[in-house]
């Protein structure tokens, strides 16, 4: 059995598209969001009723569901109100939400504002989530299994034993009961384990990694504390760290330690990977010596400005590295849509898909496929 254990002391569902019929969606705390206005009635509301339907169905946990028809005081007191909201509440059950489960209401319409749809909801899980999906972008699922796995989205709640998996341009970020952070890579997967709490501040936090990438932010615990991270040859166990785990297609577990201290070991043989180091261990094989991860590479242009088209992006060559991963996203924080290309040399074209305001940043990843620190994030903006 491979051990990775922290030496140092902490360091301080459903995916509706946004160009889907409901505009995005969101469950946020008992509000069912839509991108756009859901009109009293018409065949895009239908529509959007019935992703509706099938995100609230991936939410099992979900007792009930409210519509609200807010019409001007006119259309509601002539009972228009009450009628579209029945209505609607009719096309939800024909999707497969039980009746019993639906109702519906007309309260007062929003001063100056057309009729709308609004939509509630009451859940109540079985047993406490272990997590909560922060932020998601292209395809996020989650089930007991591969073979039985839903559309996500951001805001829903995970639960033991739940298998998270993203697609080829998926990326999740997962919020954990304890204030920890896991962000998953594209084609990843990872299985929510165990995740206890004491008053004492201890915690117990297991994870699988079951294929792909997973960057994990660990939040400080309690004396005593476990926190691990396990792929089919290694387990990686932290106290307050910033740390990536990678399980290859081959059985190799690669190790990167970006912030704190961690010990890798395999049965007797152990190494200490302190930041800024890496370690990878083979199958059946004792982990190899520490080598120190590149350098974060020095973006020269763009930094900043506005661009007729889409500029070159360029930035300083880092010794020791292979290929370039250069992500450009729509959002500083990299949380939503992330196009992530590679280049054999310090610059790139065409990197972004047209206009708007984009970042950008670029690691250097070395001959055996270890990742270093990521660059500083600039911007440039794509008039339309």
């Amino acid at each position: 059995m491979l051990t990775l254990t922290l030496l140092a002391s902490p360091v301080v569902g459903f995916a509706a598209e946004a160009d889907g019929p409901c505009g995005g969606l969101r469950f946020d705390n008992g509000r069912l969001v839509t991108g756009r206005i859901l009109e009293p009635q018409g065949a895009q509301t239908e529509a959007c009723l019935r992703e509706v339907a099938e995100a609230v169905k991936a939410r099992p946990a979900i007792r009930s569901l409210t519509v609200a028809a807010k019409l001007p005081d006119a259309q509601r007191l002539e009972g228009q109100g009450l009628a579209w909201a029945k209505a609607a509440a009719e096309v939800l059950v024909t999707a497969g939400i039980p009746r019993t489960r639906v109702s519906f209401v007309a309260p007062p319409g929003i001063p100056n504002a057309p009729g709308q749809l609004q939509l509630a909801y009451v859940e109540r899980p079985t047993q406490p989530a272990v997590a909560r999906l922060r932020t998601a972008s292209g395809q996020v699922s989650a089930g007991p299994g591969d073979t039985a796995l839903r559309s996500r989205l951001a805001g829903d709640s995970l639960y033991a034993g739940e298998l998270v998996t993203t697609g080829k341009n998926g990326r999740a970020e997962l919020a954990l009961a304890d204030g920890s952070g896991v962000f998953l890579s594209p084609e990843s997967a990872v299985r929510l384990g165990t995740l206890e709490l004491t008053a004492e501040r201890q915690r117990k936090v297991l994870l699988d990694l079951v294929r792909g990438t997973v960057e994990t932010e660990a939040a400080p615990g309690g004396r005593g504390s476990v926190f691990e991270v396990r792929t089919r040859g290694a387990v990686a166990g932290v106290r307050g760290t910033r740390f990536r785990v990678v399980q290859q297609e081959d059985g190799t577990s690669r190790v990167e330690t970006l912030e704190g201290k961690v010990a890798l070991g395999v049965d007797a043989a152990s190494v200490d990977v302190g930041a800024g180091y890496g370690s990878r261990a083979k199958p059946a094989q004792p982990p190899e010596a520490p080598r120190a991860l590149l350098a974060a590479p020095t973006l020269e242009q763009p930094r900043g400005g506005v661009y007729p088209t889409v500029p070159a992006l360029v930035w300083k060559a880092v010794a020791g590295a292979k290929v370039y991963r250069v992500e450009v996203a729509s959002s500083a924080d990299f949380a939503g849509d992330v196009r992530v290309q590679e280049s054999a040399t310090p610059t790139l074209a065409g990197a972004a898909p047209g206009p708007g305001k984009w970042f950008w940043r670029v690691l250097a990843v070395d001959a055996d496929g270890f990742v270093g620190y990521p660059s500083k994030i600039f911007s440039f903006d794509i008039p339309g």
